[in-house]
């Protein structure tokens, strides 16, 4: 049909929607949410039925009060789309809700998946809570040989699993995003391993203080892609866990804990992109790092040497090295490199950043604390290799600017003979447009190694936000040409 006659059938008032067979109205409801597709169903005798031959379900729901009936009316809206459900094939269920569960509703909608398994369901992602302190969720056998199952996504506290030590599991999926608090360590060792073809592992959680010291065997040879994100007490939790990732095929890497002295990494020759991110600055800890976790830190950084994205955000490594910087190991392949937060408080270590970097392309400093003070500028002295054949855009973000400041900005533009770009953010109030005027000229002014050189300017103000806004996506601007997980 043309657009012509489309046209004049659109105005006429003719139903065309209507008119359009089956299996393309599923198509189109299967992009809704299940409750808005269910109401499809009131608008026209025509579209009675029609909503039970999605292959999308989607159910959201967020907290909306404190009623316990609440989280019983939404399991059992979702029994009541499943059993009305004629697709054979559930390509995605995806389940999401904030409402506190009674662990009978969490036991209901667990059963569930078995239907979903008989359903042939590609994608399966349940995010929920339950009103019992630490539950642990079981989870069906028949999960173990669907063979159907592509991604598995649990949103949930720690859940109960049977593998067997001689069936294999998981025979499809490729994706599985985990939430974990009280994990057992024989039970993830076994999960990891009994996924023969999986290439996104996800590890979220809080980890509750424990006793016993766990290990995270992560061996997974197939394993392409891994993010990592837990929390524990300062004084106690993660720092006295540790995780052993053995993948020789990992390509980006994502892993963000309160300590980064508890993560060995084994070979990865293929390895991209990393990203290093804590949430706590290691200057408020109970006590300074120990020899052997210094050490820890210094093999991380040699297993991933082989890196050509690098991004640290809010580590103190100054502290971690100390006066070791001489082990920082070379980056050959680094193009881009990201130093955020406090990582800026050792002028050393960042220069020695840029000498180990030869083929270094792209430099991010984001800055919010000022530089130590008893630091001396005679260290930036000799310009590395890469500031004179490789570094073309360089962008600082400072949210305290500061004599430092400038000695940083003149060293960069003085010694960097390849520069095609600077860009200046910075976060404080101007008084008038004269100050304003000055600062620019002051930085205009300054010697440029690169006679191709432009220097830009974004002054924040006093909105905080928008200028860590616009900091956050300058570390992940890069994602585009290496991986997002």
């Amino acid at each position: 049909m043309d657009c012509e006659r489309l046209g004049k059938r659109y105005n006429k008032g003719e139903d065309i929607l209507s008119r359009l067979p089956d299996d393309v109205l599923s198509h189109i409801f299967s992009h809704l949410e299940a409750k808005d597709a269910v109401k499809t169903s009131v608008l026209s005798s025509r579209f009675k039925d029609v909503w039970t031959l999605i292959y999308n379900l989607r159910f959201e729901f967020t907290r909306v009060g404190y009623e316990l009936n609440r989280g019983t009316s939404f399991v059992n809206f979702v029994e009541f789309v499943l059993r009305h459900c004629q697709s054979n094939i559930i390509q995605n269920f995806h389940l999401n809700t904030y409402n506190d569960l009674r662990e009978s509703d969490a036991a209901c909608l667990i059963e569930l998946i078995c239907f979903l398994v008989g359903r042939n369901v590609c994608s399966l992602k349940l995010k929920f809570n339950v009103l019992v302190f630490r539950p642990m969720i079981r989870l069906p056998q028949s999960i173990l040989t669907c063979k159907s199952l592509v991604r598995l996504s649990l949103g949930f506290w720690d859940f109960v699993l049977d593998i067997p030590d001689s069936t294999v599991c998981f025979p499809c999926l490729k994706f599985l995003s985990i939430y974990v608090s009280c994990p057992n360590s024989n039970l993830m060792q076994k999960l990891f391993r009994s996924c023969p073809i999986l290439e996104e592992l996800k590890i979220k959680g809080f980890v509750i203080m424990s006793e016993d010291a766990l290990t995270f065997d992560i061996n997974v040879p197939t394993l392409k892609k891994l993010k990592i994100y837990l929390r524990g007490y300062m004084d106690d939790g993660i720092s006295y866990h540790k995780f052993v990732v053995r993948a020789r095929n990992l390509e980006y890497l994502n892993f963000c804990n309160d300590f980064l002295t508890c993560f060995v990494l084994g070979e990865t020759p293929f390895l991209n992109k990393v990203i290093l991110y804590t949430k706590i600055s290691t200057r408020f800890l109970p006590r300074p790092p120990n020899d052997e976790e210094t050490e820890r830190g210094a093999e991380l950084f040699r297993a991933i040497s082989s890196t050509r994205f690098l991004s640290l955000d809010d580590i103190l490594f100054s502290e971690l090295y100390h006066h070791r910087y001489g082990t920082l190991p070379s980056f050959p392949n680094l193009i881009h490199l990201y130093l955020g937060g406090d990582i800026l408080y050792g002028i050393a270590l960042m220069v020695r950043f840029l000498i180990n970097s030869p083929n270094l392309e792209v430099l991010v400093l984001s800055k919010e604390y000022v530089y130590d003070k008893g630091e001396v500028m005679s260290e930036l002295e000799c310009a590395p290799s890469c500031m004179l054949l490789h570094l073309k855009e360089i962008y600082l973000f400072s949210v305290v600017r500061n004599d430092q400041d400038l000695e940083v900005i003149k060293w960069l533009l003085k010694n960097s003979k390849v520069l095609e770009r600077f860009s200046f953010h910075t976060l404080e109030i101007i008084e008038n447009e004269q100050e304003m005027e000055n600062m620019e000229n002051e930085i205009l002014n300054l010697p440029r190694a690169s006679p191709i050189c432009k220097i830009e300017f974004f002054l924040y103000y006093s909105c905080k936000k928008t200028f860590l806004a616009e900091a956050h996506r300058s570390r992940e601007s890069f994602d585009y040409a290496a991986f997002r997980l």
